[in-house]
């Protein structure tokens, strides 16, 4: 997780064009990757203009931020969590896919397959799209919990703060979320999983 210092914020708070631009620049890629993997691929068009948005709320949020209470990133956090939920609350559609499609799935950078066995690109393509689909048959709470920590690498604590719920919560929400998506997984993975 990037943490930016404190006196980035300050400055950014302060009217600097600068210091804006280096938490847009440091926080762009995480926002959209969260708001991606919460969203999930059917929400793809969108995932940029939630990006966009969340930054838009942050700044003008930002004269209320008070460092003594959450790391700067763990508040932002906030910001996201709250927007893909209403955004989700908009849409109002199914986020289950029991059968995703080749145009359902996310972008990927493409790899250099001289070294992958005949095979394992369509393995590795039907393992990824089974991965989705297992993350978005979560409910949202969990699915927020889980890519917040296992995605973003955020600690137990600032998960609390940015989901507004107890250390306790947090973690019975993780063990939940990967016991669902191990018996979602496991006809792909094996009895190992």
């Amino acid at each position: 997780m990037i943490d930016l210092p404190d006196s980035i914020v300050m400055l950014a708070r302060d009217g600097d064009d600068a210091a804006a631009r280096t938490i847009v620049e440091a926080l762009h890629r995480p926002i959209l990757a969260v708001c991606h993997r919460f969203l999930g691929s059917r929400y793809r068009e969108q995932v940029e203009d939630a990006a966009q948005d969340v930054f838009l709320k942050v700044f003008r949020a930002l004269p209320q931020f008070d460092p003594t209470r959450a790391r700067f990133t763990t508040w932002v956090y906030t910001f996201v969590r709250n927007h893909c939920f209403d955004v989700l609350k908009k849409r109002r559609l199914p986020t289950l896919s029991l059968s995703p499609t080749h145009d359902d799935e996310p972008q990927r950078d493409p790899q250099d397959r001289r070294e992958r066995p005949p095979g394992a690109e369509l393995e590795a393509s039907e393992l990824g799209a089974q991965i989705q689909a297992a993350l978005q048959s979560l409910g949202e709470d969990q699915r927020m919990t889980f890519v917040l920590r296992e995605y973003e690498g955020l600690d137990y604590a600032a998960i609390a703060v940015a989901t507004g719920v107890s250390e306790g919560t947090v973690k019975s929400r993780l063990f939940r979320a990967k016991e669902a998506l191990r018996a979602h997984l496991e006809p792909w993975l094996g009895s190992d999983s």
